[in-house]
């Protein structure tokens, strides 16, 4: 006897009704995943930012200063060794005659609001002197909400989540 080898119509239709639910429910998650990795992303680039401003400031025996400079829903990052960086002036934010400007947040993925915005005159600088440093935060968000603060006190420069432990942080 012969048997007929295959996949009937139903079972078929089950498949891809299991598989399509699977999918919807993935893609959410992958939405997800990428707004905290840009997120995450953003903050390791203003640590890192106010992180090698105190390097050179230190190694220049001058002060540095990082400009954080918003144009609509954008805002960028410069550092000079002038306390008048303006990030969208070419060449305003030099140090050795290399711009130092770098987008901060686009205002989709990643947003910036002014009220976020904790240090004096939306800048921070660092002395030659090892706590000669303005103290201010940084609060960035994404469209789910999630937020991370970059802090720079007195004594240290961290990354933390200001609701609760969240993407590798701690609390702040």
């Amino acid at each position: 006897m012969l048997k007929d080898k295959g996949f009937t119509l139903v079972e078929l239709m089950i498949t891809l009704t299991l598989l399509s639910i699977v999918i919807a429910i993935s893609a959410s998650s992958y939405q997800t995943l990428l707004a905290n990795q840009a997120l995450s992303s953003a903050a390791n680039k203003v640590y890192y930012t106010l992180q090698l401003a105190k390097t050179e400031a230190i190694k220049r025996n001058v002060k540095v200063y990082v400009q954080f400079c918003q144009q609509g829903e954008q805002w960028s990052v410069g550092m000079s060794e002038t306390s008048s960086c303006d990030c969208f002036i070419p060449n305003s934010c030099q140090l050795d005659q290399v711009d130092n400007v770098q987008l901060l947040v686009d205002g989709k993925k990643v947003m910036l609001s002014q009220a976020n915005m904790k240090f004096n005159d939306d800048q921070a600088s660092y002395g030659a002197l090892r706590f000669a440093v303005k103290t201010g935060s940084v609060t960035l968000t994404n469209q789910y909400q999630s937020a991370l603060s970059v802090i720079q006190s007195a004594m240290r420069l961290r990354v933390c989540s200001p609701d609760e432990a969240a993407l590798g942080y701690k609390k702040c």
